[in-house]
């Protein structure tokens, strides 16, 4: 699947909301967008913006925004943009950021790698979008020309390629047509839901997030994604408190997304979360929110509940995979991705929830008793998983009834059920009768060459079974969540001898032994 480009640094953001509602769009106004409409920093992009609940830039690939410049080069039919103009400030798009923002990346040569987007984000900018950034560059570049390409050209047409003359005469003469939109913010943006909802549909989840980006739930999300960089949605509270919220932000998005994850998997280093930018990151960081009790009804005000529910959700994670002293260290390989490397969106969700369970009933010395056992249950529930998911129909669905299943792991491994048994027992309860045992030992894999999943399934495979385990519990470690225990402690006369020393997960070393 191609990689999309994030192109949201390239217009700004405001909120149409703090406008006086009675001020309405006015002209006469420009009626088409040139060449040097586009330049950054220039007039035209000063005073653009996005609205503040508009989706974020990225949701083309190299492909479409190459498609797109060479109709707009080829004076091709591209459809209008859209915009709206309150008294005398910002001119907002109402529809056509996608088509805007690929001509403003073409010109500026910044697919969400250049100086623009490192300044917006404050070059905070992960490795793969730098590297797909460059690779529509080089496609771009190859089968267009650069915008400097073309202006080089007009001083020296002779040395131009060939590709750049055959456009160069009708270059200055392409523009994008514009329509505006009359009336007041409420009827701008009643036209934003309006128009998007019929070219491109936003889902259930993405009109949710959108409305509720004023309260503590929306607010969360996107501060979270982008690791507290881009659009400050909070900066309206009070500096102080914004700064807080946006450390925590970062610390969440840590938490989740780093390391970077690689495919095919050649390290057991994996992140919680998969792919930062994934197409349903967001969508993903906002179940989990709500999961964690962020408020999605009302607006906060002040930005104190923001912050309250961030440091509740860093404390969650924390709790799962940290070196926090009351990380249980929940290896991603074990309790989320597949066997064969795939990141499962409500395995992420659910042993979150899971693990909150575990705290609210007190039961993280009873589930660290079982350990071993409950993560030899876990290696060998990959196609029981996927058969939950599939009866739920949906990730987001599925992740109650996985909680039911780890929570029946753990209690039948407390009736001192064996591990090799749990997944039989649990198969003759009501609850789980649909497992299909069979289905476990099944091979899909019908190709005579290495996919990408084979290639990850086979390191997978190897290293989980050769991975270091806590010396305390006998459950595996994960890298981000080791901690060194003394043998004999201190208080007891332990030294700080090699020969004292074992490895732990942080809550076995800090609470669980004590």
């Amino acid at each position: 699947m191609a990689q999309k480009l994030f192109l949201d640094a390239l217009i700004g953001r405001d909120d149409f909301e703090v406008q006086d509602q009675a001020h309405n769009s006015q002209g006469p106004h420009k009626t088409t967008l040139s060449y040097g409409d586009f330049e950054i920093p220039g007039f035209f992009f000063s005073s653009l913006r996005k609205p503040d609940f508009q989706r974020e830039t990225n949701e083309w690939d190299a492909e479409k925004v190459k498609d797109l410049v060479e109709s707009f080069l080829d004076g091709d039919l591209v459809p209008a943009i859209i915009l709206w103009k309150y008294a005398d400030s910002y001119t907002f798009v109402i529809d056509g950021a996608h088509r805007i923002s690929a001509i403003a990346a073409w010109v500026n040569d910044d697919y969400g790698d250049g100086k623009i987007s490192r300044k917006f984000f404050d070059n905070a900018i992960p490795e793969q979008q730098i590297e797909t950034a460059k690779k529509a560059r080089q496609i771009i570049n190859q089968d267009i020309g650069s915008f400097k390409d073309f202006k080089d050209a007009l001083f020296e047409p002779e040395i131009a390629a060939e590709h750049v003359k055959k456009r160069l005469k009708n270059f200055g003469t392409r523009a994008l047509q514009l329509q505006w939109v009359d009336g007041d913010s409420k009827k701008a943006e009643s036209s934003f839901f309006k128009i998007n909802q019929k070219s491109t549909p936003i889902s259930d989840t993405e009109i949710a997030i959108l409305e509720a980006r004023r309260m503590p739930a929306g607010l969360c999300s996107r501060a979270i994604l982008r690791g507290g960089q881009g659009y400050k949605y909070w900066n309206v509270f009070a500096p102080e408190l914004s700064e807080k919220i946006q450390s925590e932000a970062k610390t969440i998005n840590n938490l989740i997304f780093k390391p970077e994850l690689i495919t095919p998997i050649k390290t057991l280093d994996l992140p919680l979360g998969g792919k930062n930018h994934a197409s349903n990151s967001l969508s993903m960081v906002f179940e989990l929110v709500k999961l964690l009790g962020a408020n999605i009804k009302d607006e906060d005000q002040s930005g104190k509940e923001t912050f309250k529910a961030l440091v509740e959700i860093r404390k969650s994670l924390q709790r799962v995979n940290d070196i926090h002293p009351s990380s249980l260290g929940l290896h991603p390989a074990v309790y989320i991705y597949s066997q064969s490397g795939n990141f499962r969106i409500s395995c992420f969700h659910a042993i979150i929830v899971f693990t909150k369970k575990l705290v609210d009933s007190n039961k993280l010395d009873v589930f660290t008793e079982n350990r071993k056992d409950f993560e030899s249950t876990m290696i060998k529930s990959d196609m029981v998983i996927q058969q939950i998911v599939r009866k739920a129909r949906q990730a987001n669905k599925a992740v109650v009834p996985l909680v039911k299943f780890f929570y029946a792991i753990l209690e039948k491994l407390t009736l001192q059920t064996s591990a090799d048994n749990v997944l039989t027992e649990l198969g003759k309860t009501q609850e789980f009768s649909y497992i299909n045992l069979e289905e476990v030992h099944q091979s899909t894999t019908t190709s005579s060459s290495f996919s990408k999943t084979t290639k990850s399934a086979a390191y997978i495979s190897e290293a989980i079974s050769n991975a270091p385990r806590c010396n305390i519990c006998g459950g595996i470690l994960h890298q981000k969540s080791i901690s060194i225990d003394h043998k004999v402690r201190k208080e007891d006369g332990g030294d700080g001898s090699v020969n004292n020393a074992q490895l732990s997960h942080p809550y076995c070393n800090s609470t669980y032994k004590n």
